[in-house]
């Protein structure tokens, strides 16, 4: 991508002050390795802070919608599920610092300001181009619903949809240790050609967009 937009992804628990103590660790376990499994696949870093909160820096804009998707379906899939407020902020960045949360720029900004903002909702996309904001902000509040209602278990299927390389509903089946037909459900019941449907158009928005700026 030829512009200097990068990804921001402000998050933080909800709730995290009723979390019982003894569940507390598995979130915190949960949400750390996920964050580790991304910064392994993607260009990325991150820091966690206060227990509950955390900021991403993805070089891939789209990589950092895919990944906040990645983040909240890892802590709705285990039990006792957790769920997450996330701003993903798509900008330019003035100063990148290894302490990242004394980075600046655009995308830092936009970010932050969107979790401050996010009332009612618990994902956001926010950046400063209008078209793009037009083309994805509904979208978005559709797809935060449809998260939302996910169960456990689907929610598990559909995480392991959405990172595995083999999306095959046998391999999946065979990874989860459940029949095919079993995963077909689940996966209907996620509602997964959506997000496939999501991913592909927030990409392609941001390709006509801000690719060529």
């Amino acid at each position: 991508m030829s512009n200097n937009s990068i990804g921001v992804v402000t998050g933080d628990i909800v709730g995290s002050q009723k979390i019982k103590s003894e569940n507390y660790d598995s979130m915190l376990h949960t949400l750390e390795s996920t964050l580790a499994m991304l910064k392994a696949h993607y260009n990325m870093s991150f820091e966690t802070y206060r227990g509950d909160a955390f900021q991403c820096i993805f070089d891939n804009p789209i990589e950092a919608i895919k990944s906040a998707i990645i983040i909240r379906l890892a802590l709705k899939a285990v039990s006792p599920s957790f769920d997450v407020r996330q701003s993903i902020g798509i900008g330019e960045v003035t100063s990148r610092r290894l302490d990242i949360k004394t980075s600046t720029g655009e995308a830092f900004t936009l970010s932050g300001k969107g979790l401050d903002t996010i009332k009612g909702n618990l994902i956001t996309v926010a950046t400063n181009n209008s078209s793009f904001q037009v083309k994805v902000g509904l979208l978005t509040k559709f797809l935060d619903n449809l998260l939302s209602d996910l169960t456990i278990i689907q929610s598990e299927t559909l995480l392991r949809y959405v990172t595995s390389e083999d999306k095959s509903h046998a391999a999946l089946a065979a990874s989860l240790g459940k029949t095919r037909s079993n995963i077909t459900k689940l996966l209907l019941a996620s509602r997964y050609q959506l997000v496939d449907e999501y991913l592909s158009h927030i990409a392609a928005c941001y390709e006509e967009e801000f690719a060529h700026v």
